[in-house]
């Protein structure tokens, strides 16, 4: 049913609209002027932002490349100029319209607030046959015996002389950030030069820096100094994660022999003005998210932190040392391709073949046999809060009973 439908259905039964609401925004009942209005200001900026980007987006950066634009408000006014708090309620509830109305295109947005699911469902529904057993026996076989020659030497090849090329990096690197909304940016370049990547949701805990501190202590007996390097909002709050991180990890490390530094790689009042990003007002100051960077300059992000982590990691050495094993190996190979592979590939010339010719896998299938269709029904109760198998006003009334029945408890 429309909006308009579901409004007379609820006043034919007795029920207010207030009433007939499951939620306080129900998406059943969406769809006036003012919302159709809102979704389709945000769906036309959400295009336009996404027509330049190319990449997928949180909803807090879409909010600060809306205020890159200087973008008019539906009422008129400049978005995020007078109370962006206010505004960014609005963008949110706009989004919000907009997806549930169906207007505009939003498979780019994507949200780094909470983890991906680890989804072990399987989704195929089937019965029967699922190898029939038609293989050429023969075929396989003669397959068989020219992979093995292959295989064989390979695994020789494997076992050429080898120097270590893992071990010449004498830096362990770690990349700090108060917001894990920037892990998408964070982690490739950590993996690509091996840094620990600690995400944070806000301030870093005593336990935080703890564990830092049995990480660096590990690296310096491996030999290795430690350098960390910070990622935090400009504001007065973000400023402050730095000393205070800072000396919990000095009083931990205190006794110990470990050369440690550690500083703030982003966000600086020089990238502010490098990037000519957007202040918000806060309190008695002006800050910067980091969500604004990445959103307006997208990849600015990752070349500052690859910028902080690439001079200390050691290319050279292990590219000299790839060279010369790779030398070895080739070498290994040639002579087993020389001196190995005839001997086996005649070994294999003369086999009789014959008796394999009758071996017919099929012939071990049961035609009587019928395996069982899928399908099982559990013994359920009705104590479900939501079941697709109810009409709308049992579905309905299930939703008030459990608010009813979960009120809070006065103290």
């Amino acid at each position: 049913m429309s909006r308009q439908q579901m409004i007379s259905e609820a006043k034919r039964m007795g029920i207010g609209l207030t009433d007939a609401k499951v939620l306080s925004i129900d998406p059943y009942f969406v769809g006036n002027d003012k919302e159709i209005e809102a979704a389709k200001w945000a769906a036309g900026l959400w295009d336009r932002v996404m027509a330049k980007r190319k990449k997928a987006l949180h909803l807090r950066g879409f909010h600060y490349a809306v205020m890159s634009l200087q973008t008019v408000k539906p009422d008129g006014k400049i978005y995020a100029h007078e109370d962006p708090a206010a505004d960014w309620g609005m963008l949110t509830y706009s989004c919000q319209m907009a997806r549930y109305l169906g207007i505009g295109t939003w498979e780019n947005l994507v949200d780094f607030k909470h983890p991906d699911p680890n989804d072990y469902n399987v989704y195929e529904v089937n019965s029967g046959l699922e190898n029939e057993g038609n293989t050429d026996v023969v075929a396989s076989f003669e397959g068989a015996v020219e992979n093995f020659v292959d295989n064989f030497i390979s695994q020789i090849v494997k076992s050429s002389p080898r120097y270590a090329d893992s071990y010449y990096q004498t830096y362990h690197t770690e990349v700090w950030c108060e917001k894990g909304s920037m892990g998408f940016v964070i982690k490739p370049m950590c993996q690509k030069y091996h840094a620990c990547y600690q995400s944070l949701v806000g301030q870093a805990s005593v336990e935080k820096a703890s564990m830092s501190c049995r990480r660096a202590l590990k690296a310096a007996q491996a030999g290795k100094k430690v350098r960390i390097f910070y990622i935090a909002d400009a504001d007065r709050y973000g400023r402050s994660m730095i000393p205070a991180v800072a000396r919990k990890i000095e009083f931990f490390t205190q006794s110990e022999n470990i050369d440690i530094k550690l500083t703030r790689i982003c966000l600086t009042d020089e990238q502010i003005e490098e990037y000519k990003l957007p202040r918000t007002p806060k309190k008695d100051e002006w800050m910067v998210e980091l969500d604004a960077l990445e959103a307006i300059h997208p990849g600015a992000l990752g070349k500052i932190i690859e910028n902080a982590l690439k001079p200390y990691w050691d290319s050279e050495k292990p590219a000299i040392v790839r060279e010369e094993n790779k030398r070895m190996r080739e070498a290994v190979e040639k002579l087993l391709n020389e001196k190995v592979r005839p001997s086996l590939e005649k070994a294999f010339e003369n086999i009789d073949l014959e008796k394999l010719k009758g071996a017919d896998l099929t012939e071990v299938i049961d035609n009587d046999f019928e395996a069982p269709e899928p399908g099982m029904d559990v013994d359920e109760d009705d104590n479900w809060i939501y079941d697709s198998g109810r009409d709308y006003w049992e579905q309905w009334k299930s939703y008030k009973d459990y608010k009813e029945n979960n009120k809070e408890v006065p103290v």
